[in-house]
């Protein structure tokens, strides 16, 4: 009887074994069969139960092995080089897929070139605030245990946000920081809540590699920006936002710089740059500065752009910075463009505006076009555009205006003529009627312009209901072709008529 008992459990094994075998099933899949095969069957003490066939098991089973990702079967080394290219949150939850994608992401996070870590309350919706701070402890650890399997010399880029963290958490940050400074990084953004009040000392004095330094409600001084323009000789690009306790800003030397990016630090009155940065190209300041003086003497300065959002920006502060470059981008409301161009009498070198307005409909640009051209007397290119719309341009469509309009050939007319300006570019075109009088009536002073551009609207944004809200309507997802498009085709044809050589290119 005993030896009856022991050949059937053989039999039984082998028979399993043969099954794992034929159908190529992984180790992990083995316990699944075992179970959906004993399925709503009793097992009695001494009794074995069947291994034979069941068909419904087996189809299952194939289904499963045979419908494995197609990604899961390329080479390891393309697999780990995927991985590197996910941000660190974004490899860690691939490695929850399968043992494989485990070891892929501890293969990975060894020579991951880029670390990025947001520490947020984002990563844990609808939580009690008294769980949060358990979470947050528990994200910092993660962050010291990727950080531990870290192998590499050197590391490209450390990103860290968080608006979670407070002063007690510094120590975190200082070992984190501490930790990128160690691998020579070239890129490093840090972008933390005002509030923490984090010094940026330690950044200052301790990266010597830096190419990109992103700074978002840091503290900073204007001792520590020299400390760091002189411990960082390589820096490249440099923005800082939402530092309020900086008043001045003096760059004396920074001889790799080539772009400067200053956003919300509403403090900040005072812009001083020497001639010494001789690379800096392009200096972007948006929303909340409003200096009281700026004085730029870097030779190679090009581009300004601008983002004004105060009644009170104080234009007479660039007047001399605005007359020493070629390309100025204005981001601005339609009901100051005027005001601004009155503040300064004459760009005498410009010869690349981008003029980027919002709310055109309400307040027509057309009469601060004249204001445009008598201050740059040199201007070759001119790109416009209405980066928000009133309303839905299906209402106020100009295609039954346009086919009453009579154009006249332009002539030349000394008085009032821009004989430079060559390119005239309008994006994100709907077929406004005020769009169409505004393009109308510029390209009759534009007596020698050889090239327009017209860029449509993207028709995602048109059918879009919650871009629009109240003012959307289901009959305009079938108007775009004949609103938009056609409105455009009408108009290249009134422009033709004006200049019959000019080459009027729609994209």
């Amino acid at each position: 009887m005993a030896s009856k008992i022991y050949r059937n459990k053989y039999m039984a094994s082998k028979i399993h074994r043969n099954k794992y075998t034929a159908l190529k099933i992984p180790p992990s899949k083995c316990m699944l069969w075992r179970r959906l095969m004993s399925k709503g069957k009793t097992r009695k003490k001494g009794q074995i139960l069947s291994a034979g066939p069941n068909k419904y098991v087996l189809d299952r089973l194939k289904e499963e092995v045979d419908e494995e990702d197609m990604i899961s079967k390329l080479p390891w080394e393309i697999l780990v080089s995927i991985m590197c290219l996910l941000s660190t949150d974004e490899a860690a939850r691939m490695s929850v897929l399968s043992r494989r994608w485990r070891k892929i992401w501890n293969t990975s996070i060894r020579i991951m070139p880029r670390l990025s870590f947001f520490l947020d309350r984002g990563w844990f919706p609808d939580i009690r605030p008294r769980d949060l701070e358990k979470k947050m402890r528990k994200r910092i650890i993660e962050v010291h245990q990727v950080l531990k399997l870290h192998k590499a010399h050197t590391l490209y880029e450390f990103s860290l946000i968080t608006f979670e963290l407070t002063s007690r958490d510094s120590h975190h940050i200082n070992a984190w920081l501490n930790f990128a400074a160690e691998k020579h990084v070239k890129e490093l953004r840090l972008k933390l809540t005002s509030l923490m009040l984090y010094d940026a000392s330690f950044i200052a004095d301790n990266f010597h590699f830096l190419r990109v330094l992103y700074l978002e409600g840091i503290y900073i001084t204007e001792d520590i920006v020299h400390r760091l323009f002189s411990n960082s000789p390589f820096l490249e690009r440099f923005f800082l936002l939402n530092s309020d306790k900086l008043h001045r800003l003096s760059i004396v030397s920074a001889p790799n710089l080539k772009y400067l990016y200053i956003e919300r630090c509403r403090g900040l009155q005072h812009l001083q740059i020497s001639s010494s940065v001789e690379n800096l190209g392009t200096i972007e300041i948006n929303g909340g500065v409003n200096f009281e003086s700026v004085n730029v003497s870097a030779p190679n300065l090009s581009h300004i752009i601008l983002g004004i959002q105060s009644q009170v920006f104080k234009f007479d502060a660039y007047v001399t910075l605005l007359n020493q470059i070629k390309r100025l981008s204005i981001d601005v409301y339609a009901d100051m463009i005027s005001a601004a161009f009155r503040q300064i009498p004459e760009f005498s070198k410009l010869a690349h505006l981008e003029l980027i307005m919002d709310n055109c409909s309400k307040i027509t640009p057309i009469r601060c076009l004249l204001d445009i051209l008598r201050a740059a007397p040199i201007l070759k290119t001119f790109s416009f555009q209405d980066n928000k719309l009133s309303g839905h341009p299906a209402k106020d469509n100009a295609l039954e205006w346009l086919h009453v309009h009579i154009p006249k050939k332009v002539e030349l007319d000394q008085n009032h003529a821009c004989d430079y300006l060559k390119v005239v570019k309008f994006d994100n075109f709907a077929g406004c009627k005020y769009e169409v009088e505004v393009l109308l009536h510029l390209l009759e002073y534009a007596v020698s312009v050889e090239k327009i551009f017209i860029g449509l609207m993207d028709s995602s944004t048109w059918r879009d209901p919650e871009e629009w809200g109240h003012d959307y309507e289901d009959k305009f997802d079938n108007q775009y072709e004949e609103l938009c498009i056609e409105c455009a085709q009408q108009l290249k044809t009134q422009i033709l008529q004006m200049h019959p050589n000019v080459d009027v290119i729609i994209a």
